[in-house]
């Protein structure tokens, strides 16, 4: 099972259309594949169902009152599940917080489920105690990020973090890469950042370009791929999805070397 973390302390970097598109991206080629949404905002949750009409949400796995297999939900997706967030989600990171257990409450949740490839953690934009549990729960990191000189000066602290758990906790936890969204190619600033970011991360090579694609399948509650299947940015997505594919099929033929 591989379990991936979203994440970004800042917000507006394509963090949740990344978790959505990835976790379905996946289910379309077949995987076995969970979405987690542990941001309050649940807008990745608000893209299959009302979250507020869930009788049981990671609300219940912060507070410790429900088992992870009584919170997941099937989707209208084929290989795709869901474990739904909700707003009442944000009452419980003060109550979780306080805890010697509280970092690992998500990776012992995730841990009594066996029935997925991949695992996939819609994280809210800050350094939370959620997002703090998704780097404990996981083996990998990928971070959505625009090209812009705010979205570097925010990341020294998630790197910071990272090494910390990776150090402290997880010694299993890396970054995967940094995704490139909402690109604007031709732009003198992106042609400056973009060399200055892969001193940090690795960089996927394929990046999602600025459109309305995206936008407007998020107002119609789809994925890029169910709205417009041939747009730019569902191409773009698909390319990504198959970066990160083939990456983990290298370290398991890698391994099996």
């Amino acid at each position: 099972m591989i379990i991936i973390a979203i994440t970004n302390q800042k917000g507006g970097e394509g963090k949740t259309t990344t978790s959505l598109n990835l976790a379905m991206g996946l289910a379309r080629k077949g995987k076995k594949t969970l979405l987690v949404d542990i941001d309050p905002q649940s807008n990745s949750t608000g893209i299959f169902t009302n979250p507020e009409s869930l009788p049981k949400t990671m609300h219940n796995i912060f507070n410790q009152t429900s088992k992870m297999k009584d919170v997941i939900i099937s989707t209208r997706i084929k290989n795709l599940s869901l474990a739904p967030a909700r707003l009442s989600l944000a009452e419980t990171e003060s109550i979780s917080g306080n805890s010697v257990e509280a970092p690992y409450i998500l990776r012992d949740a995730i841990q009594t489920t066996r029935d997925f490839e991949y695992v996939i953690i819609d994280c809210p934009p800050s350094l939370s105690i959620f997002t703090i549990n998704a780097l404990v729960a996981s083996q990998y990191v990928i971070i959505p990020l625009q090209a812009e000189k705010f979205s570097i000066d925010g990341i020294m602290g998630l790197q910071q973090t990272i090494d910390s758990i990776k150090k402290r906790i997880n010694p299993e936890l890396s970054i995967l890469g940094a995704l490139i969204t909402q690109l604007k190619p031709q732009t003198l600033l992106t042609k400056t950042i973009l060399p200055v970011l892969s001193k940090y991360f690795r960089i996927f090579e394929s990046t999602i370009s600025d459109g309305v694609a995206v936008g407007e399948s998020h107002l119609a509650r789809k994925s890029v791929f169910e709205y417009n299947k041939g747009s730019r940015q569902a191409q773009e997505y698909e390319s990504f999805i198959e970066e990160v594919i083939n990456e983990f099929e290298k370290q398991t033929t890698g391994n099996a070397g």
